[in-house]
């Protein structure tokens, strides 16, 4: 009987151990919260930049919502301001495809090239990776964009 509580004992502070720790469970706040996509993000439909290459009001709404998922917490109306770059760097670097020492506030060519290797990844942008918009990089990052979320 002892030996039962013992057992029930350690394996009791095994769990509340590793759940504390983040292993098992759900995740802790802070790491939810930077991954968690803005509710707004529900009602955008899919960008039809997929197909003709040029970025309207929902290509970029959509990159918000990219961005929302790394802390950008502004609307989403589809302007794109410091606050939407700087979201949609971070969670690009997050996979690795943002590689600037920096998150820049703006559309700046290390971003595009970021969604140009994002894009690629995915098999859906096949040009340069150079930072330099062109219809190509467009439907690429939407075609990311709307299976994204």
């Amino acid at each position: 009987m002892q030996r039962n509580t013992i057992v029930l004992a350690l394996v009791g502070a095994l769990v509340v151990g590793l759940t504390g720790a983040g292993a098992v469970g759900q995740a802790e706040p802070a790491q939810a919260a930077m991954t968690r996509i803005s509710p707004a993000c529900a009602s955008v439909p899919t960008t039809t930049t997929e197909s003709d290459g040029i970025p309207g009001t929902i290509f970029y709404k959509r990159l918000q919502c990219l961005g929302s998922m790394a802390g950008y917490t502004g609307p989403i109306d589809g302007v794109m301001g410091p606050n939407s770059w700087i979201g949609a760097s971070n969670q690009l670097a997050k996979g690795g495809y943002y590689q600037a020492p920096v998150a820049w506030g703006y559309e700046s060519k290390d971003v595009v090239a970021a969604l140009q290797r994002w894009a690629a990844a995915h098999g859906r942008y096949s040009g340069p990776i150079d930072g330099v918009w062109g219809p190509n990089s467009y439907r690429g990052a939407a075609w990311a964009l709307n299976r994204a979320f």
